[in-house]
């Protein structure tokens, strides 16, 4: 049988064995870095997802909480459980001739709390105060409950006295983010010695600043 030496058939015949070996190490080492850097890449993409989540959360919160905090203190004034005189802070305020003795809002940054406390407003220094298993305030069971605390917030209340008719109410709520971050969320709102006594004619604390 004749042999042929065409360089072509050679040729042809030595690249047929190569492509049957398949990748090299070369070529497999490549295609590993590709998917590894795809994957970091993509990590990344969830990390961020996730902690943008999670400060998107916060501050949400931290905003009903400081709404919740001046409608607090708006129905305190409007169903005269407090005289406008006695809505100060700790050691402003004035107790003289009002049917009960309120010891005021709590100054500097505070832990909140789940439950209002013995005096039924929150914000105030027994917010964390619990009855005891007697179910009694004032006993001597009370103690202080730190499960009651809201992690991951802490409030601030500051009251001013502008005139003898309008107070200003000023609420800053700090949130703590991955990573030992801290944001802070501040509102204020103004309230005048205007109670009413029907619920459809309260008037509004005017808020005119919400920022972060």
């Amino acid at each position: 049988m004749p042999m042929s030496n065409n360089p072509k058939q050679k040729k042809n015949k030595s690249s047929a064995k190569q492509s049957e070996k398949g990748f090299s190490l070369i070529e497999a080492v490549v295609a590993i870095m590709i998917i590894t850097i795809g994957l970091i890449g993509t990590a990344a993409a969830i990390t961020y997802a996730l902690e943008f989540g999670a400060i998107s959360r916060n501050v949400g919160n931290a905003k009903l909480l400081i709404v919740s905090t001046v409608e607090e203190i708006e129905s305190l004034r409007n169903t005269r459980r407090l005289d406008f005189k006695q809505i100060a802070n700790v050691g402003a305020v004035d107790n003289n001739g009002t049917p009960n003795t309120f010891n005021g809002f709590s100054g500097g940054y505070k832990e909140i709390s789940i439950n209002p406390g013995p005096d039924g407003v929150n914000g105030t220094d027994d917010d964390l105060r619990s009855a005891g298993a007697d179910t009694t305030y004032g006993t001597g069971d009370d103690f202080d409950d730190p499960s009651l605390i809201r992690s991951g917030y802490v409030r601030e209340i500051t009251i001013t006295n502008l005139n003898p008719t309008l107070k200003k109410v000023e609420i800053k709520v700090r949130y703590f983010g991955s990573g030992g971050k801290i944001g802070e969320l501040r509102g204020v709102s103004y309230i005048n010695d205007d109670a009413r006594a029907s619920p459809d004619k309260f008037p509004r604390g005017k808020s005119d600043e919400v920022k972060n």
